[in-house]
């Protein structure tokens, strides 16, 4: 979406979203009750950011079976609200298509170009996640299966790991082959925020307090 949109072309996100993800093969996704006692059991804040709609989202976690296993969701919807100039150029785009016109202005130019998507990889993304859920970039770690995302994510000051490969990629501080061995991998998460241990291994490992996948 993100391509298309830095070149100009205007589409309407409801309808891609639903093309993208409405003919997924949700039955194939399956309740994962490891991940969700390892979700449960972690003691941080637990926040998803996604690219997707948020109704993708929702779905997959409720096949999962981790619908109750996180704070909250950031997802397309979250970045990219509906504005007022988007509706009123919807409306104005709809009368045109009406009277068998076209969305140039009266001089015959085309019309302004729309705000662009605010989304992963983008820096201006993972910054706007940082101000809406108030987050430490420092004290927090995020998971993320794409070598670019994760170097954006380091640039943004997340502590980073690359989930899915067992090899590093640019700017990730962890590879972590299957997220069912992230306690294995990182036993410092599940030190009880607050306590004197939890702050002695935040200064010493720089132990998050918050897990942003």
């Amino acid at each position: 979406m993100l391509p298309f949109s830095l070149l100009g072309y205007d589409f309407d996100y409801d309808d891609f979203h639903a093309c993208v993800h409405g003919t997924l093969p949700y039955e194939k996704l399956k309740p994962d009750p490891v991940l969700r006692q390892l979700l449960l059991s972690l003691p941080q804040r637990k926040i998803i950011f996604t690219n997707s709609d948020k109704a993708h989202a929702a779905r997959v976690l409720k096949k999962m079976g981790l619908e109750d296993c996180f704070e909250g969701i950031i997802c397309f919807e979250t970045l990219n609200p509906p504005t007022e100039q988007n509706v009123s150029e919807q409306k104005n785009a709809d009368v045109a298509d009406t009277d068998g016109g076209s969305e140039a202005g009266s001089d015959g130019s085309a019309p302004p170009p729309r705000r662009g998507v605010l989304c992963k990889p983008s820096l201006e993304s993972m910054e706007a996640v940082i101000e809406i859920t108030n987050l430490d970039p420092k004290r927090t770690v995020f998971f993320d299966d794409s070598a670019r995302n994760i170097a954006t994510g380091k640039a943004a000051g997340f502590h980073t790991v690359v989930v899915g490969t067992s090899v590093l990629v640019p700017g990730a501080d962890m590879a972590l082959e299957s997220i069912h061995n992230i306690k294995e991998a990182l036993p410092e998460l599940w030190v009880e925020a607050g306590g004197e241990h939890a702050e002695a291994v935040l200064r010493s490992a720089t132990v998050e307090t918050t897990v942003l996948a």
